[in-house]
């Protein structure tokens, strides 16, 4: 049996203990996992270590997983904590599309925080976990205190680039076959049904358009309020770009800096979307210089 598989196996035991009233257990791989409860869903974790907080955000369609070198490798000195989203078990999987929408997602980091009775944390982010984290960091400043985004775009400028680059447009068609895709689905479609920005077909069809008022729909309905809807970010920001990635190309981070007012960039010129399991050694370095870093 492999580890997923045996993974899998305990996921469902401690699914069954927590019905009994158990707050956590173990995973057959030596992580300790639980639930936190978010907003309107449970969340499943997996945990290592203690001290400060580390949050590993995952995007689609991965799991916690995503994230095992990291996790092991910080867990020495910090409490490292990885989630699965919403929608992919044993985390609640909600059938509606709105239960996808940004306001909701805010709410199940905040929740997750509370859980742990951490006011912040550290804020590591892939993919959609990165979209994710890029709202919350610049909404909630207090509670974020660094962030480091792994290959995944600002929104406002992910925005500009799906409406003016011809080469992100064409790297981007891959989501709206996920608009388009008839039911039964995977739960997670609903996270890009739900995301007020839709890729067009081509810069002539973008133009045509209307402009999604972002900040009014990533806040609309959320359970905190934040502190500024400006997507702008006051928190040290650590972003590490693959540029082999296929899907999110290098021009999305032109203009980071216009939108982060203390930004460190680090490219790895070979990696793709996930520089995090093809260059693991480059990134635990690069996160542990951030982490460490006096200001």
């Amino acid at each position: 049996m492999d580890r997923r598989r045996l993974l899998s196996t305990g996921l469902w035991a401690v699914a069954a203990l927590s019905q009994l009233g158990f707050a956590s257990a173990q995973t057959a791989d030596g992580f300790g996992e639980g639930y936190a409860i978010g907003d309107g869903a449970r969340v499943y974790f997996v945990r290592l270590g203690e001290g400060p907080l580390l949050v590993f955000l995952h995007g689609h369609p991965d799991s916690w997983a995503l994230y095992e070198a990291q996790l092991r490798e910080f867990s020495r000195d910090h409490l490292v904590v990885a989630p699965n989203l919403r929608g992919y078990p044993p985390s609640d999987a909600p059938d509606s599309v709105e239960a996808y929408a940004m306001p909701r997602l805010l709410g199940d980091l905040h929740g997750l925080l509370d859980h742990f009775g951490r006011e912040r944390c550290i804020l590591v982010a892939n993919d959609w976990g990165g979209y994710v984290g890029w709202v919350f960091a610049s909404a909630y400043p207090e509670r974020v205190e660094r962030l480091i985004i792994l290959n995944a775009p600002h929104p406002v400028i992910f925005l500009r680039e799906v409406r003016t680059n011809h080469a992100q447009i064409s790297a981007s068609q891959y989501e709206r076959a996920f608009h388009t895709a008839a039911p039964p689905y995977p739960r997670w479609y609903n996270y890009y049904r739900a995301d007020p920005i839709k890729v067009p077909s081509s810069i002539v069809e973008a133009t045509a358009m209307e402009m999604p008022n972002l900040s009014g729909q990533f806040f609309a309905g959320v359970g905190r309020p934040p502190a500024t809807t400006s997507l702008r970010l006051s928190v040290p920001t650590l972003v590490i770009w693959g540029l082999s990635d296929p899907t999110m190309l290098p021009g999305l981070l032109d203009g980071l800096e216009d939108y982060v007012r203390d930004l460190t960039v680090v490219r790895i010129d070979y990696a793709g979307h996930y520089p995090m399991r093809s260059h693991p050694g480059l990134v635990n370095q690069a996160i542990w210089e951030f982490v460490r870093r006096s200001n």
